[in-house]
C-alpha cells in the first residue's frame, strides 16, 4: 500500500506550488494594470502570453515528464517559475514583461503532468481515487484562498509583498518534493497489493472521449466564469452576490472533494470509481444543468433569486470536484503508461478553450443578455455531449488503439 508520508509529501508540495502559482498570477494581472498602465489590447496580450506558451507546450513537457525523473523534472520547474516571477517582480520594460510571462506559462504548465505521473508512480490503484480526491480538495483550496491572500497582500503592502508570498509558497513546495528520494517512491511503488498491473501493463483506451469532455467542460464553464461580473452587473444585482457566488462554487468543490476522499476510503475504490466514461460524463451533464437552470431563474426572476444563485453555485462546485477527480482515475486507468503526455495533451485542449470561450461569451451577453448567455453556455455543452454519444456510446466497450 501506498506510504503515508510519501503521499503527504506530495500533497503539502502540490498544495504549496499551487499557492504560489495562483498568488503571482493575480499579481502579474496587477503589475499589468497599475504598473505598465496596460490598455484592454495590452491586457488582452498579457493573458494571451500566460496562455498560448503553455498550450504549445504542454504535450511535448508532458511526453518529458513520462520518460525521464519526473520529481527532479517539477522541481526544476518550479524553480524556474520562481526565478520567473522575481524577474517579472523588477522589469520595467512592457515587452520584456510579457516575455517573461510566457516564460513563466511554459515553466508552470509543467506541474499538472508531472504531478499526476508522479501521483501514479507512489499510490497503489485501489487507494487513487481517495488520493485524488484530497489532491483535489487541496487544489480547490489553493484556488480559493490564494487570491484572496493575494489580494490582501498586495491591497496592505505591494505587488512585491504578494510575490515574495508566492515565492515562500513556491520554496516550501521545493522542499516537499526534495523529501520525496527515488528510494521513498520505488518503496512506495513496491508496496501495490499483488496482482496489480504495473501502468505499461494496464490497458490504453482512445484519448478522444477523456479530450472531449475536458474540453467541452473548459468552454462551456468559461464562457460564463470571466463574465460573472458582468452577467451581476447587467442583472441589477449588487457587487458583493460575487464574492458569494465565488465563495459557494469554491465551497461545493471542497465539501465535495471531503466526501468523496472519505468515501473512497470507506470503500478501498472498489466500486467508487473504476475510469468508466460515464463517471466523467454524468457531473459535467449535471454541470451543464445548473447552467440551464440559472438561465431560467434570470429569466424569470423569482423571489428570492439572489439567495437561489448561491445555492445553484455551490451545486455547479459539487460536480466540478466530482468531474476533476473522475478525469483523474479515468487517466490513471486507462493511460497509465502515459499519463504526462495524456495531461499535457488535456491542459493544452483545456487553456485554448480558456482563451476562446470567453470571447463568444461576450459577443453572446452583449447581444441577447445574461440569461442567454447561460442558456448557450448549457447548449453547447448538451450538443457536443451528444455528438460524443453519437460517436461512441456511453456504454461501449473502450476501444483499443
Amino acid at each position: 500500500m501506498t506510504k503515508p508520508r510519501v503521499a503527504l509529501l506530495v500533497w503539502v508540495g502540490d498544495g504549496f506550488s499551487a499557492f504560489g502559482a495562483w498568488i503571482d498570477f493575480l499579481a502579474i494581472l496587477t503589475l499589468a494594470a497599475w504598473q505598465f498602465q496596460v490598455s484592454p489590447l495590452q491586457m488582452a496580450a498579457v493573458s494571451a502570453a500566460g496562455l498560448l506558451p503553455g498550450i504549445l507546450a504542454g504535450p511535448a513537457l508532458g511526453r518529458w515528464c513520462d520518460q525521464g525523473d519526473t520529481r527532479r523534472i517539477l522541481q526544476g520547474s518550479i524553480a524556474l517559475r520562481l526565478l520567473a516571477t522575481g524577474a517579472i517582480l523588477f522589469c520595467q520594460d512592457y515587452l520584456l514583461f510579457v516575455l517573461l510571462v510566457g516564460l513563466r506559462s511554459v515553466f508552470a504548465s509543467v506541474a499538472a503532468p508531472a504531478i499526476n505521473v508522479l501521483a501514479l508512480r507512489v499510490t497503489a490503484p485501489a487507494e487513487r481515487p481517495r488520493f485524488y480526491a484530497v489532491l483535489n480538495v487541496i487544489n480547490n483550496s489553493a484556488k480559493v484562498l490564494a487570491p484572496a491572500l493575494g489580494t490582501v497582500s498586495s491591497s496592505l503592502a505591494s505587488e512585491a509583498v504578494a510575490l515574495m508570498l508566492s515565492a515562500v509558497c513556491s520554496a516550501a513546495a521545493l522542499v516537499a518534493f526534495s523529501g520525496l528520494s527515488v528510494a521513498a517512491v520505488a518503496a512506495a511503488a513496491d508496496g501495490a497489493p499483488q496482482g496489480s498491473p504495473p501502468p505499461s501493463a494496464v490497458q490504453a483506451t482512445s484519448l478522444l472521449p477523456l479530450l472531449w469532455v475536458a474540453a467541452t467542460c473548459a468552454f462551456f464553464v468559461f464562457m460564463v466564469n470571466n463574465l460573472v461580473p458582468l452577467v451581476l452587473q447587467r442583472s441589477g444585482f449588487d457587487k458583493s452576490l460575487l464574492g458569494v457566488l465565488v465563495s459557494c462554487s469554491g465551497a461545493g468543490n471542497f465539501f465535495s472533494g471531503l466526501w468523496l476522499a472519505r468515501r473512497a476510503a470507506a470503500s478501498s475504490g472498489d466500486s467508487a470509481a473504476a475510469g468508466r466514461l460515464a463517471e466523467m460524463l454524468v457531473p459535467a451533464l449535471c454541470q451543464a444543468a445548473g447552467f440551464a437552470a440559472i438561465a431560467l431563474l434570470l429569466w424569470q426572476r423569482p423571489a428570492g433569486l439572489p439567495l437561489i444563485l448561491p445555492l445553484m453555485f455551490f451545486t455547479i462546485g459539487i460536480f466540478s470536484a466530482r468531474l476533476a477527480i473522475a478525469m483523474n482515475v479515468h487517466v490513471a486507468t486507462h493511460h497509465a503508461a502515459r499519463a504526462g503526455r495524456v495531461w499535457g495533451v488535456v491542459g493544452s485542449w483545456q487553456s485554448a478553450m480558456i482563451l476562446l470561450a470567453p470571447l463568444l461569451g461576450a459577443v453572446v451577453l452583449d447581444l441577447w443578455g445574461p440569461a442567454t448567455l447561460f442558456a448557450f453556455a448549457a447548449g453547447s455543452a448538451l450538443v457536443s455531449f451528444a455528438l460524443l454519444g453519437a460517436l461512441r456510446p456511453v456504454g461501449a466497450r473502450p476501444a483499443r488503439p
